[in-house]
């Protein structure tokens, strides 16, 4: 199972929505995938269910160490859900044993193809194991200024995470520029910013402000459903994905 980080302290800059796209695309692929909702707010989660009427969360597996079930979400997507129980793992965890490599101990009883990790907005103890059960991450960010200047925080977690032992193989992937318009004169500058600083670590081809996004999350559907063209953007992206990812796995 390869297994991915969605991952940047910052707020909407896009995880979810990246997760929920990255996985429908990976579905079109036939790729069995795995979603684990590690965020306290239970965004990705409530895209498909209630967030009251779950049999079990994240929680259960982060500080009971349980192997759950994972809840079907079609034919190649299930998901292991996450509530506001979550938020009290961030305090409970630092008095645990292996605080930090709980999810990756419990993730390794799992069989799927890929795996999405769908982290929070902090670098807590949450994000720590969503890196430490990680192969690769990828790190949505929105072209603007104050989501560049965020930017740094997340890059020094990850190589805490990789200095200090605790995931020595994981490796970013790509950074995902998200939130981006054509018309803004910053967004274009932090874009060509982001690639003159990380280079081949960008997607070269942003992910777009565009209102079918909003529909998708209303409708409670992955992007190609409601619009094809974007749907064939996320798989040009997984594609690559696919073909960089299971050649270094």
């Amino acid at each position: 199972m390869i297994t991915f980080a969605v991952a940047n302290q910052k707020g909407g800059v896009g995880k979810t929505s990246t997760t929920i796209n990255l996985a429908g695309a990976l579905a079109r692929k036939g790729k069995k995938t795995l979603l684990v909702d590690l965020d306290p707010q239970g965004s990705l989660t409530e895209y498909f269910f209630e967030l009251t009427s779950l049999p079990y969360t994240s929680y259960d597996v982060l500080v009971e160490r349980k192997f759950v079930k994972p809840l079907p979400l079609g034919d190649f997507i299930d998901i292991i859900p996450a509530n506001i129980d979550l938020a009290a793992a961030e305090i409970l965890l630092p008095t645990m044993s292996n605080s930090d490599k709980r999810l990756s101990l419990v993730l390794k009883n799992y069989k799927y193809d890929y795996c999405l990790i769908d982290c929070p907005p902090s670098l807590g103890h949450l994000t720590k194991n969503a890196l430490t059960a990680s192969d690769f991450i990828i790190i949505p960010v929105s072209t603007d200024l104050m989501a560049q200047r965020a930017l740094k925080l997340i890059m020094n977690t990850i190589n805490d995470v990789i200095e200090s032992e605790l995931n020595p193989r994981l490796m970013v992937w790509k950074l995902l520029p998200t939130r981006h318009s054509i018309k803004e004169k910053e967004s274009k500058q932090v874009l060509d910013e982001f690639i003159g600083t990380y280079k081949h670590k960008v997607y070269p081809e942003p992910v777009m402000e565009r209102s079918n996004y909003k529909k998708a999350v209303r409708g409670q559907v992955d992007i190609a459903a409601i619009d094809s063209n974007l749907g064939d953007y996320w798989d040009r992206f997984v594609a690559l994905l696919i073909k960089e990812c299971e050649a270094l796995s």
